[in-house]
């Protein structure tokens, strides 16, 4: 049952003006947390809180959803500023969102080279999550929603002329939804004394090992809040990534794979399980041990706060995820083979973990002094 089936439902029609906002709810057929958008009537948009409780079916992650969520909600936010009904939308209409998405104020018209208010990468996942709300209604048996996605993977369309001045917009491939350009960037690390400081910062033996863990391991922290005790294997200094869906649902691992770890971080996930763990029964590594309830699995808004914690005491500003870049930028640099990192990350495959390998200014300087080119470049003109 869905949450829309005790409370009265939108009718798919667009207001004309009005705030939208996003709710989470619990769906309690299935006993899970999912979200729905709430129109300006205070009631659930029908047609998005069919797609939301669709993909906390398929089991997607409550974050992706909750992200679709907030994409839709602009999307249809959109659609009301401008008097379109969601069953009208063709290719032209989502140029306009896209243009619509990146202007940094109502009455300010995006020019080349000005600073948008979303990136493009930000754009393009909002796409996406547009793209899947219709491709649903195209296997519901809606042809206007088929022949959208026809048109979104085929590349035809209108709409190369509604993006002038947004920056350019790549043409779909066939099977790829239209997207705006985006350049590739690299990740962003840390060095490695802002790593030591990180972990250094930490009183409490939890926190030590979950950022040393992180930092040593390249580990989502999805993956890390997942751990259960039988993952870590000690005697054999390794940890097991298992695909599972936790109490929290939040804290969830996506992939499958082998980490090799070192003795200093047993030890120390040792004395955090002798001195501050003790007897407290759960079956989680990673728990509440000082507030909130006791033995309950760590959370992502409790490792937020622990980070914004760190950072003040350290410096500067840094993301758990920081510390996966810098383990995986690191690896690359020092000549780990690509299949291995893959492995290493428990990427899906190895276009995901190729970025890390795209040579930075530095990294170029260094290989060339190593090989004595600069040098006998030099010797030309001095």
């Amino acid at each position: 049952m869905h949450v829309t089936d005790v409370i009265s439902r939108h009718d798919g029609k667009i207001p004309a003006s009005g705030a939208y906002r996003v709710r989470r709810v619990f769906l309690p057929t299935y006993g899970v947390e999912s979200f729905t958008v709430i129109g300006p009537d205070l009631r659930p948009v029908r047609a998005i809180d069919d797609y939301l409780s669709w993909l906390t079916n398929c089991e997607k992650s409550p974050n992706t959803v909750e992200a679709y969520a907030y994409d839709l909600r602009a999307f249809w936010e959109f659609l009301g500023e401008h008097a379109i009904n969601w069953r009208s939308v063709g290719v032209n209409e989502l140029a306009e969102f896209a243009a619509w998405a990146r202007r940094p104020a109502k009455n300010v018209v995006l020019l080349t080279g000005d600073e948008a208010r979303l990136t493009p990468s930000t754009v393009n996942r909002m796409l996406t999550g547009i793209i899947g709300f219709y491709d649903l209604q195209a296997r519901n048996g809606n042809e206007f929603a088929r022949t959208l996605i026809d048109k979104t993977r085929s590349g035809r369309g209108s709409y190369k002329p509604m993006l002038t001045g947004i920056g350019n917009f790549k043409a779909a491939q066939r099977g790829k939804v239209v997207r705006l350009r985006d350049k590739k960037k690299l990740p962003k690390t840390l060095t490695l004394e802002q790593v030591a400081a990180i972990i250094d910062a930490q009183r409490r033996l939890r926190d030590r090992f979950l950022f040393a863990l992180l930092a040593s391991t390249g580990m989502r922290i999805g993956q890390a809040l997942s751990l259960q005790h039988d993952d870590v294997v000690s005697w054999e200094r390794k940890i097991v990534i298992r695909q599972r869906d936790d109490d929290h649902r939040r804290a969830r691992s996506k992939s499958e794979g082998t980490i090799p770890v070192t003795g200093e971080l047993i030890r120390l996930h040792s004395d955090y399980m002798h001195e501050e763990y003790g007897d407290v029964d759960s079956k989680h590594v990673f728990i509440n041990l000082w507030s909130g309830q006791i033995g309950s699995q760590l959370t992502y808004r409790r490792v937020y706060r622990l980070t914004r914690a760190t950072a003040a005491k350290v410096g500067f500003d840094f993301t758990p995820h920081q510390l996966r870049h810098t383990y995986a930028t690191l690896a690359a640099r020092d000549g780990v083979q690509l299949e291995v990192l893959s492995a290493l990350l428990t990427h899906s495959s190895f276009s995901s973990t190729q970025i890390y390998t795209h040579l930075t200014a530095e990294d170029l300087r260094k290989a060339l002094a190593e090989r004595g080119v600069l040098a006998q470049v030099e010797d030309l003109i001095s």
